[in-house]
Protein backbone atom coordinates (compact mmCIF):
# COMPACT_ATOMS: atom_id res chain seq x y z
CA UNK A 1 0.00 0.00 0.00
CA UNK A 2 1.33 3.43 -0.93
CA UNK A 3 2.28 5.56 2.06
CA UNK A 4 0.71 9.01 2.33
CA UNK A 5 2.97 11.82 3.54
CA UNK A 6 1.85 13.76 6.59
CA UNK A 7 1.37 17.09 4.84
CA UNK A 8 -0.84 19.66 6.62
CA UNK A 9 -3.93 20.80 4.76
CA UNK A 10 -6.00 23.84 5.64
CA UNK A 11 -9.78 23.45 5.56
CA UNK A 12 -12.00 26.52 5.64
CA UNK A 13 -15.69 25.90 6.31
CA UNK A 14 -17.80 29.01 6.00
CA UNK A 15 -21.22 30.48 5.39
CA UNK A 16 -22.72 33.92 5.89
CA UNK A 17 -22.96 33.38 9.67
CA UNK A 18 -20.41 30.64 10.42
CA UNK A 19 -16.67 30.24 9.97
CA UNK A 20 -14.19 27.48 10.83
CA UNK A 21 -10.53 27.20 9.98
CA UNK A 22 -8.46 24.15 10.87
CA UNK A 23 -5.67 21.88 9.79
CA UNK A 24 -6.88 18.46 8.69
CA UNK A 25 -5.40 15.12 7.76
CA UNK A 26 -6.52 12.77 5.02
CA UNK A 27 -8.24 10.47 7.52
CA UNK A 28 -10.24 13.40 8.91
CA UNK A 29 -11.31 14.37 5.40
CA UNK A 30 -12.39 10.82 4.68
CA UNK A 31 -14.43 10.68 7.88
CA UNK A 32 -16.22 13.91 6.90
CA UNK A 33 -16.66 13.03 3.23
CA UNK A 34 -20.44 13.37 3.29
CA UNK A 35 -20.38 17.09 4.12
CA UNK A 36 -18.59 17.93 0.88
CA UNK A 37 -21.42 16.46 -1.17
CA UNK A 38 -24.32 17.67 0.96
CA UNK A 39 -26.77 20.43 0.12
CA UNK A 40 -26.03 22.42 3.29
CA UNK A 41 -25.42 26.17 3.20
CA UNK A 42 -21.79 25.66 4.20
CA UNK A 43 -19.04 26.13 1.64
CA UNK A 44 -15.59 24.56 1.80
CA UNK A 45 -12.12 25.60 0.75
CA UNK A 46 -9.36 23.01 1.05
CA UNK A 47 -5.82 24.29 0.49
CA UNK A 48 -2.77 22.05 0.04
CA UNK A 49 0.58 23.86 -0.24
CA UNK A 50 2.88 20.92 -0.86
CA UNK A 51 2.13 18.22 -3.39
CA UNK A 52 2.46 14.51 -2.81
CA UNK A 53 1.24 12.26 -5.66
CA UNK A 54 -0.22 9.67 -3.26
CA UNK A 55 -2.03 12.27 -1.15
CA UNK A 56 -3.26 14.06 -4.27
CA UNK A 57 -4.66 10.81 -5.63
CA UNK A 58 -6.54 10.15 -2.37
CA UNK A 59 -8.01 13.66 -2.32
CA UNK A 60 -9.08 13.42 -5.95
CA UNK A 61 -10.76 10.07 -5.28
CA UNK A 62 -12.53 11.62 -2.30
CA UNK A 63 -13.91 14.46 -4.42
CA UNK A 64 -14.44 12.30 -7.53
CA UNK A 65 -11.93 14.34 -9.55
CA UNK A 66 -11.11 13.17 -13.07
CA UNK A 67 -7.79 11.34 -13.49
CA UNK A 68 -6.64 13.78 -16.20
CA UNK A 69 -6.92 16.57 -13.65
CA UNK A 70 -4.68 14.65 -11.25
CA UNK A 71 -2.04 14.35 -13.95
CA UNK A 72 -2.29 18.05 -14.85
CA UNK A 73 -1.85 19.16 -11.24
CA UNK A 74 1.43 17.25 -11.01
CA UNK A 75 2.61 18.43 -14.45
CA UNK A 76 4.71 21.54 -13.91
CA UNK A 77 5.53 24.22 -16.45
CA UNK A 78 2.28 23.90 -18.35
CA UNK A 79 0.35 26.79 -19.84
CA UNK A 80 -2.43 28.32 -17.68
CA UNK A 81 -5.79 26.94 -18.79
CA UNK A 82 -9.39 26.23 -17.82
CA UNK A 83 -11.18 22.92 -18.42
CA UNK A 84 -14.73 21.83 -17.72
CA UNK A 85 -15.56 18.35 -16.43
CA UNK A 86 -18.97 16.86 -15.57
CA UNK A 87 -18.68 17.52 -11.83
CA UNK A 88 -16.08 20.25 -11.51
CA UNK A 89 -14.19 23.09 -13.17
CA UNK A 90 -10.39 22.88 -13.37
CA UNK A 91 -8.10 25.92 -13.66
CA UNK A 92 -4.31 26.16 -13.82
CA UNK A 93 -2.75 29.58 -13.14
CA UNK A 94 0.67 30.99 -12.33
CA UNK A 95 1.35 32.93 -9.16
CA UNK A 96 4.23 35.42 -9.42
CA UNK A 97 5.93 37.28 -6.59
CA UNK A 98 9.22 38.98 -5.73
CA UNK A 99 11.49 37.20 -3.26
CA UNK A 100 14.94 38.57 -2.38
CA UNK A 101 14.67 40.99 -5.32
CA UNK A 102 14.12 38.07 -7.73
CA UNK A 103 10.89 37.17 -9.55
CA UNK A 104 9.57 33.76 -8.51
CA UNK A 105 6.76 31.68 -10.00
CA UNK A 106 4.52 28.98 -8.55
CA UNK A 107 1.84 26.95 -10.27
CA UNK A 108 -1.56 27.02 -8.56
CA UNK A 109 -4.32 24.58 -9.50
CA UNK A 110 -7.99 25.27 -8.70
CA UNK A 111 -10.81 22.72 -8.68
CA UNK A 112 -14.27 24.26 -8.33
CA UNK A 113 -17.23 22.11 -7.33
CA UNK A 114 -20.80 22.94 -6.39
CA UNK A 115 -20.00 23.84 -2.79
CA UNK A 116 -16.24 23.39 -2.54
CA UNK A 117 -13.00 24.81 -3.87
CA UNK A 118 -9.71 22.91 -3.84
CA UNK A 119 -6.38 24.70 -4.32
CA UNK A 120 -3.02 23.01 -4.85
CA UNK A 121 0.32 24.83 -4.69
CA UNK A 122 3.91 23.69 -5.06
CA UNK A 123 5.52 25.15 -1.95
CA UNK A 124 4.39 26.58 1.35
CA UNK A 125 3.11 30.14 1.14
CA UNK A 126 0.92 32.06 -1.30
CA UNK A 127 -0.62 35.48 -1.96
CA UNK A 128 -4.05 34.68 -0.52
CA UNK A 129 -3.71 36.18 2.99
CA UNK A 130 -5.96 39.11 2.07
CA UNK A 131 -8.71 36.67 1.06
CA UNK A 132 -8.29 34.69 4.29
CA UNK A 133 -8.75 37.87 6.30
CA UNK A 134 -11.99 38.60 4.44
CA UNK A 135 -13.24 35.07 5.12
CA UNK A 136 -12.74 35.56 8.86
CA UNK A 137 -14.88 38.70 8.96
CA UNK A 138 -18.63 38.24 9.21
CA UNK A 139 -20.66 40.34 6.79
CA UNK A 140 -18.09 40.35 4.00
CA UNK A 141 -19.15 39.67 0.44
CA UNK A 142 -17.04 36.52 0.16
CA UNK A 143 -18.86 35.02 3.16
CA UNK A 144 -22.26 35.81 1.69
CA UNK A 145 -21.62 34.45 -1.79
CA UNK A 146 -20.77 31.00 -3.15
CA UNK A 147 -17.44 29.31 -3.79
CA UNK A 148 -17.39 30.76 -7.31
CA UNK A 149 -16.96 34.20 -5.71
CA UNK A 150 -14.15 32.79 -3.55
CA UNK A 151 -12.49 31.62 -6.77
CA UNK A 152 -12.80 35.16 -8.11
CA UNK A 153 -11.20 36.56 -4.95
CA UNK A 154 -8.26 34.15 -5.21
CA UNK A 155 -7.67 34.89 -8.91
CA UNK A 156 -7.92 38.61 -8.14
CA UNK A 157 -5.21 38.15 -5.49
CA UNK A 158 -3.04 36.43 -8.12
CA UNK A 159 -3.46 39.38 -10.48
CA UNK A 160 -2.61 41.77 -7.66
CA UNK A 161 0.66 39.84 -7.35
CA UNK A 162 1.32 40.63 -11.03
CA UNK A 163 0.78 44.34 -10.29
CA UNK A 164 3.18 44.27 -7.33
CA UNK A 165 5.79 42.47 -9.43
CA UNK A 166 5.46 45.06 -12.20
CA UNK A 167 5.76 47.85 -9.64
CA UNK A 168 9.11 46.46 -8.47
CA UNK A 169 10.21 46.06 -12.11
CA UNK A 170 9.27 49.68 -12.82
CA UNK A 171 11.48 50.85 -9.95
CA UNK A 172 14.33 48.72 -11.31
CA UNK A 173 13.96 50.29 -14.76
CA UNK A 174 14.20 53.79 -13.23
CA UNK A 175 17.36 52.78 -11.35
CA UNK A 176 18.81 51.24 -14.52
CA UNK A 177 18.37 54.48 -16.46
CA UNK A 178 20.26 56.42 -13.78
CA UNK A 179 22.98 53.75 -13.69
CA UNK A 180 23.41 53.71 -17.46
CA UNK A 181 23.82 57.49 -17.63
CA UNK A 182 26.39 57.50 -14.81
CA UNK A 183 28.33 54.27 -15.43
CA UNK A 184 27.39 52.33 -18.56
CA UNK A 185 28.90 48.86 -18.75
CA UNK A 186 28.38 45.12 -18.83
CA UNK A 187 26.57 44.96 -15.46
CA UNK A 188 23.79 47.23 -16.71
CA UNK A 189 23.49 45.16 -19.89
CA UNK A 190 23.15 41.96 -17.84
CA UNK A 191 20.48 43.58 -15.66
CA UNK A 192 18.51 44.68 -18.74
CA UNK A 193 18.65 41.20 -20.28
CA UNK A 194 17.57 39.61 -16.98
CA UNK A 195 14.60 41.96 -16.64
CA UNK A 196 13.59 41.41 -20.27
CA UNK A 197 13.57 37.68 -19.59
CA UNK A 198 11.36 38.16 -16.51
CA UNK A 199 8.93 40.31 -18.52
CA UNK A 200 8.78 37.64 -21.20
CA UNK A 201 7.78 35.03 -18.63
CA UNK A 202 5.30 37.42 -17.02
CA UNK A 203 3.64 37.98 -20.39
CA UNK A 204 3.62 34.22 -20.95
CA UNK A 205 1.69 33.76 -17.68
CA UNK A 206 -0.64 36.78 -17.96
CA UNK A 207 -1.89 36.26 -21.51
CA UNK A 208 -3.54 32.84 -20.99
CA UNK A 209 -4.88 34.01 -17.61
CA UNK A 210 -6.63 36.77 -19.54
CA UNK A 211 -8.22 34.09 -21.73
CA UNK A 212 -9.32 32.19 -18.61
CA UNK A 213 -10.98 35.28 -17.11
CA UNK A 214 -12.69 35.98 -20.43
CA UNK A 215 -14.06 32.43 -20.51
CA UNK A 216 -15.32 32.65 -16.93
CA UNK A 217 -17.04 35.98 -17.61
CA UNK A 218 -18.75 35.16 -20.91
CA UNK A 219 -19.18 31.48 -21.65
CA UNK A 220 -21.52 30.47 -18.78
CA UNK A 221 -19.12 27.87 -17.33
CA UNK A 222 -20.06 25.21 -14.82
CA UNK A 223 -20.64 26.40 -11.21
CA UNK A 224 -20.17 30.10 -12.12
CA UNK A 225 -23.41 32.01 -11.69
CA UNK A 226 -24.21 35.05 -13.80
CA UNK A 227 -23.90 37.47 -10.90
CA UNK A 228 -20.31 36.37 -10.28
CA UNK A 229 -19.32 36.29 -13.96
CA UNK A 230 -19.14 40.10 -14.14
CA UNK A 231 -16.43 40.03 -11.47
CA UNK A 232 -14.29 37.84 -13.70
CA UNK A 233 -14.67 40.46 -16.42
CA UNK A 234 -13.05 42.91 -13.99
CA UNK A 235 -10.07 40.51 -13.73
CA UNK A 236 -9.99 40.42 -17.53
CA UNK A 237 -9.74 44.23 -17.62
CA UNK A 238 -6.98 44.23 -15.01
CA UNK A 239 -5.00 41.67 -16.98
CA UNK A 240 -5.27 43.82 -20.10
CA UNK A 241 -3.66 46.62 -18.08
CA UNK A 242 -0.97 44.21 -16.88
CA UNK A 243 -0.22 43.11 -20.45
CA UNK A 244 -0.11 46.74 -21.66
CA UNK A 245 2.29 47.61 -18.84
CA UNK A 246 4.49 44.63 -19.73
CA UNK A 247 4.65 45.80 -23.36
CA UNK A 248 5.49 49.34 -22.22
CA UNK A 249 8.30 48.07 -19.99
CA UNK A 250 9.67 45.91 -22.79
CA UNK A 251 9.82 48.97 -25.06
CA UNK A 252 11.50 50.97 -22.29
CA UNK A 253 14.09 48.22 -21.83
CA UNK A 254 14.75 48.17 -25.57
CA UNK A 255 15.36 51.92 -25.36
CA UNK A 256 17.63 51.44 -22.34
CA UNK A 257 19.58 48.80 -24.24
CA UNK A 258 20.13 51.27 -27.09
CA UNK A 259 21.02 53.99 -24.58
CA UNK A 260 23.53 51.70 -22.87
CA UNK A 261 25.17 50.78 -26.18
CA UNK A 262 25.26 54.44 -27.20
CA UNK A 263 26.76 55.46 -23.84
CA UNK A 264 29.46 52.81 -24.06
CA UNK A 265 30.20 53.85 -27.65
CA UNK A 266 30.31 57.53 -26.65
CA UNK A 267 32.72 56.86 -23.78
CA UNK A 268 34.91 54.80 -26.10
CA UNK A 269 34.88 57.62 -28.65
CA UNK A 270 35.90 60.10 -25.94
CA UNK A 271 38.84 57.91 -24.96
CA UNK A 272 39.84 57.46 -28.60
CA UNK A 273 39.61 61.21 -29.17
CA UNK A 274 42.00 61.94 -26.31
CA UNK A 275 44.42 59.26 -27.48
CA UNK A 276 44.22 60.57 -31.05
CA UNK A 277 44.99 64.13 -29.92
CA UNK A 278 47.97 62.92 -27.91
CA UNK A 279 49.23 60.86 -30.86
CA UNK A 280 48.75 63.78 -33.26
CA UNK A 281 50.72 66.12 -31.00
CA UNK A 282 53.59 63.66 -30.75
CA UNK A 283 53.92 63.18 -34.53
CA UNK A 284 55.76 66.52 -35.17
CA UNK A 285 57.63 66.14 -31.88
CA UNK A 286 58.86 62.75 -33.00
CA UNK A 287 59.87 64.29 -36.32
CA UNK A 288 61.95 66.98 -34.62
CA UNK A 289 63.53 64.46 -32.26
CA UNK A 290 64.22 62.17 -35.22
CA UNK A 291 65.93 64.88 -37.23
CA UNK A 292 68.32 65.73 -34.44
CA UNK A 293 68.84 62.11 -33.63
CA UNK A 294 70.34 61.40 -37.06
CA UNK A 295 73.95 60.30 -36.94
CA UNK A 296 75.55 62.90 -39.25
CA UNK A 297 78.90 64.52 -38.49
CA UNK A 298 78.05 67.97 -39.84
CA UNK A 299 74.89 69.28 -38.23
CA UNK A 300 75.36 72.98 -37.33
CA UNK A 301 72.66 72.95 -34.64
CA UNK A 302 74.51 70.24 -32.73
CA UNK A 303 77.49 72.56 -32.26
CA UNK A 304 75.31 75.45 -31.17
CA UNK A 305 75.38 76.40 -27.52
CA UNK A 306 71.62 76.85 -27.52
CA UNK A 307 70.75 73.92 -29.75
CA UNK A 308 69.39 71.68 -27.00
CA UNK A 309 67.11 74.26 -25.34
CA UNK A 310 66.02 75.51 -28.77
CA UNK A 311 65.01 71.98 -29.73
CA UNK A 312 62.89 71.73 -26.60
CA UNK A 313 61.47 75.18 -27.18
CA UNK A 314 60.51 74.34 -30.75
CA UNK A 315 58.84 71.10 -29.65
CA UNK A 316 56.97 72.93 -26.88
CA UNK A 317 55.86 75.65 -29.30
CA UNK A 318 54.61 73.08 -31.78
CA UNK A 319 52.70 71.19 -29.05
CA UNK A 320 51.11 74.37 -27.66
CA UNK A 321 50.28 75.58 -31.15
CA UNK A 322 48.52 72.33 -31.99
CA UNK A 323 46.59 72.36 -28.68
CA UNK A 324 45.47 75.92 -29.38
CA UNK A 325 44.34 74.91 -32.88
CA UNK A 326 42.41 71.89 -31.58
CA UNK A 327 40.76 74.01 -28.91
CA UNK A 328 39.79 76.66 -31.44
CA UNK A 329 38.22 73.98 -33.62
CA UNK A 330 36.42 72.65 -30.48
CA UNK A 331 37.79 69.19 -30.96
CA UNK A 332 37.98 68.80 -27.20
Amino acid sequence: MEKVKSIPMKLYIYSEKNYQEREVTLSQLESEESIFHSTSIDRFWLNLDEEDPVLLKKICELFKIHQLVQEDILLKGQRPKVEEYPHHLFIVAKMVFIQNDVMKMEQISFILGENYLLTFGEIEGDVFDRVRQKLKKEGTEVRAKGVDFLLYQLLDALVEGYYRTLEVMGEKIDQMEEGILSRPGTEEMKAIRSLKKDLLYLHKYAWPLREISSYLSKDDPLFINKETSMYFFDIHSQLMEVIDTIETYRELLAGLMDLSLSSVSYRLNEVMKVLTIISTIFIPLSFIAGVYGMNFKYMPELESRYGYPLAWASMGAVALGMLYYFKKKKWF
